[in-house]
């Protein structure tokens, strides 16, 4: 009997490309093919995962020299789209989450746009002394007692973000008593009355400790996404002092500036495949 075949890949000798180059456009031929092949990823006709053929079997079928299709696959490699494997080949990247910068939104929400189940890893829920750089960011006296939780957010079965968040223990009793693997601005709000209204962030790329490592399940040294904010609430009081570090194979940021009689405005964004769609969240804060 013979043994069972799996469907042909995007392009197999055997299966027509459902796209070709357009000979007439002055758009060049490598600015083409990144654009067709974007579209099957966007679309789901190509699926996070997929093996894509080689470079030079597309060549072959489009009439094109090796040159335009490799500078392609670079650049949809380098915007997330694709993952090169030595060896193996080039497959369809996981769509990353996108985070717009501005609006207050859970965390947990934000995630849940993507479809995937959501959940929540508490590493730690606990009461400590305040360093100066807590006392400072919370108004409060240094050695006072701050709220410290510490949790990993997971899509589906994979850890994606790292968060950190310190709050002031005297304003939010209580708190290690709560329910921490769902949203911690539903909690505040819910049970104190705290509304998330204005965050500061600062955004950086920084490299990967053992700790966050083995946290996030990538290797020591791999690039993250920091972003560490203070949140302030309705009455301009702040409430929290958070880092977030994310898998930056996973997270990309969209910023949208707007001008008006306050200046350069920046909103928000959610998560999507598609660069051009995605709900809103304030990426440096905790949910």
């Amino acid at each position: 009997m013979a043994a069972p075949t799996s469907p042909p890949l995007l392009g197999s000798a055997d299966d027509p490309l459902p796209f070709a180059i357009d000979r007439s456009s002055a758009v060049p031929y490598h600015d083409q093919i990144y654009r067709l092949l974007l579209d099957e990823i966007v679309s789901g006709r190509l699926t996070p995962g997929e093996k894509l053929l080689q470079e030079k079997q597309y060549a072959v079928r489009l009439g094109v020299s090796l040159a335009p299709v490799r500078q392609a696959f670079l650049a949809l490699a380098k915007n997330g789209y694709l993952n090169r494997t030595r060896g193996r080949g080039t497959f369809v990247s996981e769509p990353k989450v996108a985070s717009k910068i501005h609006l207050l939104t859970s965390f947990t929400a934000t995630l849940g746009e993507t479809g995937l189940p959501v959940s929540m890893h508490v590493l730690e829920a606990g009461t400590r002394p305040a360093d100066d750089v807590a006392a400072t960011a919370l108004d409060v006296p240094a050695g006072a007692e701050v709220f410290r939780l510490r949790r990993v957010a997971f899509l589906g079965a994979e850890p994606v973000a790292l968060l950190t968040a310190v709050l002031p223990a005297a304003r939010f009793p209580g708190l290690a008593e709560e329910d921490l693997d769902t949203s911690l601005y539903g909690v505040l709000e819910r049970r104190h009355g705290a509304v998330m209204t204005s965050a500061r962030n600062i955004i950086e790329v920084v490299r990967a400790l053992p700790d966050h490592a083995s946290h996030l399940q990538v290797p020591v040294g791999e690039a993250l996404l920091q972003v560490e904010a203070v949140t302030r609430d309705q009455h301009d009081k702040p409430v929290e002092l958070s880092e977030v570090l994310y898998r930056a194979d996973r997270f990309r940021f969209e910023i949208e500036s707007h001008r008006g009689d306050g200046g350069v405005r920046h909103s928000t964004a959610r998560p999507a495949q598609d660069p051009a769609s995605a709900p809103s969240s304030n990426p440096g804060s905790a949910p």
